[in-house]
């Protein structure tokens, strides 16, 4: 069974922003909070990632690849969470984003990772394990407000296919502003998983999501198609032809 890449995200804790030295300091994750998936990430999930993994993990943007912000300067586990220090890019987009940081429109984060064990506990499911490849700054996270609390995906034909009848499902809804926005996060969020399929050969004796933690970032694609915020018609294209046509992945 071909493991997921998921997204979990949290309201920003304990947030300090430093512009002047362009630092973000703060709780990436934290453990034992049981989310709208009924997942609950336990203390020391993190702990074999960042012995073998660290130096790949990477802070984006809204989880788009090339929106990279920089790497972390500090991540670590301690008593509360994945506890996390950066420095941002002196680049335009790291200019933009400390502002929203400085401003309090950006509140929240989201991690993506693979769950490599787990446990039900029957009420929940404590996730005891896992492979991290990146951390986001989002818009939207955990808020119980957004339409959707991020993003779980497999690299499979048929996640596209799932998760455009989630988008669906939104656009039967009023669509505002803020609609258009969440939908942009998660079309960057298929295409990348539509690329990695597309792009990668994955054989049965070489698959990059089923080796140990100390495999290439899937996350690394070549190529991300940005879609423009106030474009609904292209979002509305983009469903259509996957709801119309059953996608072959060679």
């Amino acid at each position: 069974m071909a493991k997921k890449l998921q997204h979990k995200s949290f309201e920003f804790s304990n947030l300090q922003v430093d512009t002047e030295s362009r630092t973000i300091s703060g709780y990436a994750s934290v453990f034992n909070v049981v989310d709208a998936d009924g997942d609950l990430i336990s203390k020391g999930a993190f702990s074999k990632t960042l012995s073998e993994n660290k130096a790949r993990i990477v802070h984006l943007y809204q989880h788009n690849p090339v929106q990279l912000l920089g790497r972390p300067t500090m991540l670590i586990e301690d008593e509360k969470g994945l506890y996390f220090e950066t420095t941002i890019a002196n680049t335009q987009l790291g200019d933009e984003v400390l502002e929203l940081y400085r401003n309090g429109t950006i509140k929240e984060h989201s991690i993506g990772f693979q769950t490599v064990k787990s446990t039900n506990r029957g009420t929940y499911n404590e996730i005891s394990e896992v492979k991290l490849f990146e951390f986001s700054s989002v818009t939207w996270g955990s808020n119980s407000q957004a339409q959707f609390t991020g993003f779980k995906g497999q690299f499979t034909s048929d996640s596209i296919v799932e998760n455009c009848d989630k988008i669906m499902k939104m656009l039967k809804s009023e669509v505002t502003n803020d609609t258009i926005d969440q939908l942009n996060i998660f079309l960057n969020q298929i295409k990348t998983t539509h690329l990695h399929l597309t792009e990668k050969s994955v054989t049965e004796d070489s698959d990059p999501l089923e080796d140990s933690q100390d495999t290439d970032n899937p996350m690394v694609i070549e190529e991300v198609v940005e879609v423009k915020n106030n474009d609904l018609e292209l979002i509305q294209s983009f469903i259509k032809g996957y709801k119309n046509e059953k996608l072959t992945i060679s």
